[in-house]
């Protein structure tokens, strides 16, 4: 019996290595390029490990002046993007989970409807109100559309319904405002669906390649995906130092993922006990 069972553990854990192995093979060609020298490619799989390692593509990415720009661009835009929706997407979530008031279903139904809307629709609408209001090219058209979602609205309103009624109206009667509740019970107990959105909401601003490209046109406003693109030209592409970059990029994204990751799984299971 025993026998039997480390065998069927040895099966699963050969199934389950070959889609990690895929899964994990476009990092390693990443890290793999961005470590060797100019003209060195993979063309084989002995290629992958690379005869002669250097940090020059890094040194040239990182002491380039636009890069630089992007980066800071892309954080700034990314973390006042979380702000907005943890702050903001918390609150009404609260506020459809906890209050009555008039129009509430319909509402929160129409928040829903606005998810199922490509963003290629939107793109359009947005780009003339950013033009009317005279933000083309500034940090304000890359964050105050992106500053509350439907997708974090609905995962707080999942979330927070899940939260006993019993402790909101216990502090009401220990004299508490409705703010009160809000920030000292319910935005403390809403931490694993708090880490899930801005674990969401980052990967999606730093990510955002088609948002900064029509909403910004020059140098100083562009962010990381309209910087990396850049390394790609009309009859080659630098890849040891488009490589070099897109690690650099990546950084920050696994640096989060670490730091919220405990969160995933219990914020998107207890959203979805009680709806």
């Amino acid at each position: 019996m025993a026998l039997r069972n480390n065998v069927r553990s040895a099966v699963i854990f050969v199934l389950l290595l070959f889609p990690l192995a895929l899964m994990f093979f476009p990092y390693l060609y990443m890290i793999s390029m961005s470590l060797k020298g100019d003209g060195m490619l993979i063309k084989t799989l002995g290629d992958i490990i690379p005869h002669k390692i250097t940090l020059q593509n890094y040194v040239d990415v990182l002491s380039s002046g636009p890069f630089g720009t992007y980066f800071f661009n892309s954080t700034l835009v990314a973390v006042l993007v979380v702000a907005g929706n943890v702050l903001f997407g918390s609150m009404v979530g609260y506020a459809f989970a906890k209050m009555d008031f008039t129009g509430k279903n319909v509402l929160f139904l129409a928040i829903l409807a606005t998810m199922m809307i490509p963003f290629q629709v939107t793109l359009i609408p947005i780009f003339l109100l950013m033009r009317e209001l005279g933000w083309i090219d500034t940090y304000a058209a890359l964050i105050v559309p992106s500053l509350v979602t439907p997708m974090g609205i609905f995962l707080m309103r999942q979330y927070i319904s899940t939260i006993p009624t019993e402790l909101i109206q216990a502090a009401k009667i220990d004299g508490s405002t409705e703010f009160g509740v809000f920030w000292r019970i319910i935005f403390p107990l809403a931490k694993p669906a708090l880490g899930v959105m801005i674990i969401v909401q980052f990967l999606s601003s730093w990510n955002n390649f088609i948002n900064p490209l029509i909403l910004t046109n020059s140098e100083k406003m562009r962010t990381l995906p309209i910087g990396l693109s850049l390394y790609k030209g009309f009859n080659a592409i630098d890849w040891v130092h488009l490589m070099a970059a897109a690690c650099v990029a990546t950084l920050p994204v696994v640096v989060i993922f670490i730091l919220f990751q405990k969160y995933i799984i219990a914020g998107m299971t207890s959203g979805a006990v009680k709806s």
